[in-house]
């Protein structure tokens, strides 16, 4: 008669954690396949489905407290093979999550995922939300999406072997990790977040089973080079600390030494412009891309006059570098760019009246133009 596979007697709270993930990747298996019913019928029983869901719920919630505590009273009586429940057990848990994570990898890779529609790519970015601003970045390049595709379904099939179980497991955690962050900071949808948090845990249960086996890989091997050794003693862990201390320091020393203007720094509408002692009409820019609606000051980044008043468009706008004294009031603005293919001096300076933080006026002479700018900060 064979003997049952040795397996480590574990917690209660161990027990209930994979029997609750594994009746719950078990439910959405069994699911999942209502995902293509006709929206027509979601549309009429969603609402019943989402109450019964709640209920679904927490009848798999008290499964797996019972199904626990049971098997923890007959593990102590010896009256169970605890090894043939885990293994059962972690093995829906492994379908579920490739099941379940290799639809998301094949959904960018077939484009029913990260795709923006039309309407979305015409909303000034300024208004994008997250969900929007997320959807057109991963969505941009195509090559990025099958590659984040192919991590996700390559890990799922890793999840299938149990050899190769913890392989998997550690290509698709920084993955699924990194969604949820995004999920969090970025707002999407509250499914989405739900749905890669209870991926991210079921990753984490099964990396933690073979916790033994990382420790052994990452912290109980013996290295095979020879230490090096000083007579600095303590001063060999801060040795060890200089490069971050380093790097820190370099990136500080910038901020610190920045000149870059932070006082004009921001949006400004042009709330009237005069050329040449002359009002120029507000629906000028329409015609002519010299009739500036917009003024961008963005400190290192440069400036830019731009005509339309709704978004800007570098093509039709004038740009180039600025450096502004706060305490003389003295703006000086140097041009890299042109409009219309008409040339524009090199540098200019402006004059600054009555400057506050949230209105003032600019005086500059352009190509012999005189311009008068009244203007009033947006952001």
């Amino acid at each position: 008669m064979d003997k049952p596979f040795p397996y480590a007697r574990t917690t209660w709270f161990f027990k209930f954690c994979e029997c609750l993930l594994a009746i719950y990747g078990g439910y959405c298996i069994l699911v999942l396949p209502t995902e293509l019913l006709p929206p027509s019928f979601w549309e009429k029983f969603g609402k019943y489905l989402n109450t019964e869901s709640i209920i679904i719920y927490i009848l798999i919630l008290g499964a797996a407290i019972i199904y626990a505590w049971i098997w923890q009273k007959l593990e102590k009586l010896n009256q169970i093979v605890s090894g043939a429940h885990h293994a059962w057990l972690q093995g829906i848990i492994r379908y579920w999550l490739a099941l379940m994570i290799s639809t998301y990898g094949f959904a960018k890779i077939l484009k029913t995922q990260l795709q923006s529609p039309d309407y979305r790519l015409d909303i000034p970015m300024g208004e994008v939300d997250g969900f929007g601003l997320t959807w057109y970045y991963f969505g941009y390049s195509y090559t990025l999406a099958v590659i984040l595709g192919l991590l996700q379904i390559g890990g799922s099939v890793l999840l299938l072997y149990r050899r190769t179980t913890l392989l998997g497991v550690m290509i698709l955690l920084p993955v699924l990790v990194n969604i949820v962050l995004i999920n969090i900071f970025y707002s999407i949808a509250t499914g989405a977040f739900v749905n890669s948090v209870v991926y991210t845990l079921g990753l984490t249960f099964l990396l933690l089973v073979d916790f033994k086996k990382l420790k052994a890989a990452f912290w109980d091997l013996t290295e095979r080079l020879p230490p090096v050794i000083t007579r600095f003693g303590w001063g060999q862990h801060a040795l060890r600390l200089l490069p971050i201390a380093a790097a820190f320091a370099f990136i500080n020393y910038y901020v610190i030494t920045d000149q870059s203007d932070k006082i004009l720094k921001g949006t400004w509408k042009v709330e009237q412009l005069k050329r040449n002692g002359r009002p120029v009409p507000d629906s000028a820019w329409l015609t002519d891309s010299t009739a500036y609606k917009r003024i961008y000051f963005a400190g290192w980044s440069g400036f830019a006059f731009s005509p339309n008043p709704y978004r800007y468009k570098p093509s039709e706008s004038l740009r180039g570098s600025y450096q502004y004294d706060s305490l003389k009031n003295d703006l000086k603005i140097l041009f890299i760019a042109t409009t219309n293919k008409k040339p524009v001096q090199d540098s200019i300076r402006v004059q600054l009246i009555d400057r506050t933080h949230k209105a003032m006026q600019m005086h500059m002479i352009l190509n012999k133009d005189t311009l008068d700018f009244r203007l009033t900060r947006l952001r």
